[in-house]
């Protein structure tokens, strides 16, 4: 009895300097995350809305171009000179190209414009310090799925996308 009254304020010390430091060991550690960039731009509703609104415009110079290519192939089987065609073709062409380098220029600024404020808040209201936006092709070449928040991201960005349409 008097071995463990010896001990006993040793002990209780013990307990509490442990629980102490694994308490301020817990939360000294930053909560971090990775996130699929790649897959939460496609994934994005706003990116979808914005993709099938430009294939209209796009699908109109894309008719365009079958038609005059339709043409020329009449024209190469007959005496029918087709320069004209030619030049409307590669006019088109370029108007095409334009307009597609415009639109994918416009879609991901617009994207990423109304997502990273979305993302930040997601952060802050979930408590990471950080969150790493991972592709495979930038500085995160690996991540065993531990850390992967991109579907939980993705269904937040959509969620808080169309309740401010």
């Amino acid at each position: 009895m008097v071995r463990i009254r010896q001990w006993l304020p040793a002990l209780v010390i013990s307990l509490l300097t442990s629980g102490s430091v694994y308490f301020l060991t817990q939360q000294s550690q930053k909560k971090i995350a990775v996130v699929d960039a790649v897959k939460l731009f496609n994934s994005f509703t706003m990116k979808k809305e914005m993709e099938a609104e430009a294939g209209g415009r796009l699908s109109f110079y894309e008719h365009k171009l079958d038609s005059i290519s339709m043409q020329l192939q009449a024209a190469k089987n007959s005496a029918v000179p087709a320069e004209h065609l030619i030049q409307n073709y590669e006019q088109l062409k370029a108007m095409l190209d334009n307009e597609y380098a415009n639109s994918n220029q416009a879609i991901n600024e617009a994207v990423w414009k109304r997502l990273n404020p979305i993302i930040d808040g997601y952060g802050k209201d979930k408590g990471y310090h950080l969150i790493i936006g991972a592709n495979g092709m930038g500085s995160v070449l690996y991540n065993d799925n531990y850390y992967d928040i991109t579907d939980q991201v993705i269904n937040h960005a959509n969620k808080v996308y169309e309740g401010n349409r």
